[in-house]
């Protein structure tokens, strides 16, 4: 072999070696859903959509649609993704309302950390995570509520913890005016108050209603078999 043949050799051998053509690599579910998240925390629930997908992963509509078939989709794995890590509390946790109170603050400290979807999530439980739902009537069946009962119990709850956030997202108007006796007498004590104050008191009273109701459930059924 002479020099010429012999430098280039050495040269060719030095260079990386060419990424052959064809398709980019698959993606997974995990790399979709932490894009889809990514463009929430930025811009909004609102501007997530497939093209907007699409941009972020940087590969073209179509390919996005050949993993994700619409944004419906889209929104279903965010949801199942988001509340994967909820786990859900045994007898070994503690009594009945231990266990339903661990469950419940899992599920608010999902929507905290998830802000911007707390809404989507609460709606899409029924739907993407029915196994939280269940597991929350299952605490309160094992308990001694009554069928019907858990089932307002449910909706209290669902409500309490869609509404926290609907007020916490809403802008709240300035008041100049000069307030109510009482409304005056009250307000001071505004800026000794947390978030967290507001979400434990509810849950509390919550709590203390649902053992009255099984407290009575079984004072109703000691009765009946006198």
């Amino acid at each position: 072999m002479g020099a010429s043949e012999g430098a280039r050799a050495e040269t060719d051998s030095a260079q990386p070696p060419r990424r052959p053509r064809g398709r980019p690599p698959s993606l997974t579910e995990d790399q979709i859903v932490d894009a889809a998240l990514q463009i929430i925390r930025s811009e909004g629930l609102d501007a997530l959509s497939m093209r907007r997908l699409s941009r972020q992963l940087g590969r073209s509509q179509m390919a996005a649609y050949s993993y994700v078939a619409d944004k419906q989709e889209l929104l279903d794995l965010v949801t199942r993704r988001t509340l994967a890590d909820v786990a859900i509390p045994g007898p070994e946790d503690g009594p009945w309302d231990v266990q339903l109170r661990l469950l419940i603050d899992s599920i608010d400290a999902q929507l905290r950390r998830h802000p911007g979807i707390a809404g989507l999530l609460l709606q899409r439980m029924l739907h993407s995570d029915r196994r939280l739902v269940d597991a929350l009537m299952a605490i309160m069946i094992d308990a001694g509520l009554r069928e019907k009962q858990v089932l307002l119990a449910y909706s209290t709850i669902h409500t309490y913890l869609f509404g926290r956030y609907q007020v916490a997202l809403a802008d709240v108007p300035r008041d100049d005016s000069v307030p109510l006796p009482t409304l005056a007498r009250v307000t001071p004590f505004l800026d000794e108050l947390h978030r967290a104050d507001y979400y434990n008191f509810g849950i509390d009273i919550l709590l203390d209603g649902l053992r009255t109701r099984v407290a009575e459930n079984l004072q109703s059924s000691a009765a009946e078999h006198h």
